[in-house]
């Protein structure tokens, strides 16, 4: 990286949650000057940068010119992609290197292997931009940066020399929980809450849950199936079990901790997958989980499962499942590995 300058970060037009907590990561972590280039006007509200680029088309067009404009006048010591790594990546990467700006790249989930899980006309989608178009940034880097071992591991095998790969996992403040105010559901006393967190989608492994339901519920009629998160279809399940089964829909990323304050087990069956947040958070409430061993998953908990009957199995002896340790992903523990990684060298 260059000896001196701000440190810019390019976003284009992404604007999720977990977004935004990676800019709180970088901003809370790493000192200096911190610019941001997006097309989003939504991330105006974000504190502590510099915000670029805003004024351009909110598409593909869009995200080049403002990038392409903001290096024309301005010479940060890197620049970083954070999320989308095939179309982000390829962005920043062609145009850092068109002005001599070193760029990060960042591995951001299982992008090269997603292709594997998704059906019809996304996994064509998927596979030509993880497993092709993928390739293009990560050879346009000066340095990467993976989420855990895992993402290192698939650097490596792409052709990435390992000395240019930091692991940078996201960071969770406990602190942000503190005042988490157990939701209030109408269900029946007696029973135990599992939650979802996301979208109810092919992807997030929600098939998964709708074919062990109903066995789980005949082990455990004491258990009821929160699912919290934008809904793309119905929840399939069969009539005499849809009592346990509460749909919530969105809500607020505020008011999620107070679901997990709230219930006994988080679930997390995802197919593909870097190192969820989610878990992370869940932990930081004190809610134990329970996740596909997917991506790096692993190097967040030990309470994985790989197959339906192992999840069903774990599901109806929930109470065995372990609170485990989010220390190692807190902002005081990654906080000297980022200023490292992004310090004026």
């Amino acid at each position: 990286m260059r000896d001196s300058g701000p440190l810019a970060v390019f976003t284009g037009s992404a604007t999720s949650v977990n977004v935004s907590h990676v800019l709180d990561d970088i901003a809370s972590m790493v000192p200096g000057t911190h610019h941001l280039v997006a097309t989003d006007t939504a991330i105006l509200d974000t504190p502590n940068y510099q915000i670029f680029g805003t004024d351009n088309p909110n598409n593909m067009c869009g995200q080049a010119s403002a990038l392409t404009e903001y290096l024309k006048k301005n010479s940060p010591r890197a620049l970083l992609q954070i999320t989308d790594p095939p179309l982000h990546g390829t962005i920043a990467g062609s145009l850092a290197n068109r002005h001599d700006i070193p760029f990060v790249y960042r591995y951001s989930g299982d992008r090269f292997y997603e292709y594997r899980v998704a059906r019809g006309r996304e996994r064509l989608t998927a596979f030509a931009l993880g497993a092709i178009l993928g390739r293009v940034p990560i050879r346009l880097a000066t340095r990467h940066i993976a989420l855990g071992p895992a993402g290192k591991r698939r650097l490596i095998a792409r052709g990435v020399p390992p000395e240019r790969i930091t692991i940078l996992p996201p960071a969770v403040n406990p602190s942000r929980f503190d005042d988490s105010d157990p939701i209030s559901l109408d269900v029946p006393d007696d029973r135990k809450l599992v939650l979802f967190v996301g979208r109810l989608s092919h992807l997030k492994g929600t098939e998964t849950l709708e074919r062990v339901i109903p066995s789980i519920v005949e082990r455990r009629d004491d258990l009821q199936f929160v699912f919290v998160g934008s809904v793309e279809r119905d929840l399939d399940v069969p009539k005499h079990v849809r009592d346990h089964v509460t749909l919530v829909g969105k809500v607020s990323p505020d008011a999620v901790s107070d679901y997990m304050a709230a219930a006994n087990l988080l679930v997390h069956p995802t197919l593909t997958e870097g190192v969820p947040r989610v878990l992370l958070e869940s932990l930081a409430a004190g809610t134990p989980v329970l996740a596909r061993d997917v991506g790096d998953v692993a190097s967040v908990t030990d309470n994985t499962f790989d197959s339906n009957k192992e999840l069903e199995d774990q599901l109806t002896n929930l109470e065995s499942i372990p609170l485990e340790d989010v220390s190692s992903f807190t902002p005081e523990h990654l906080g000297p590995a980022y200023r490292d990684f992004f310090r004026d060298r």
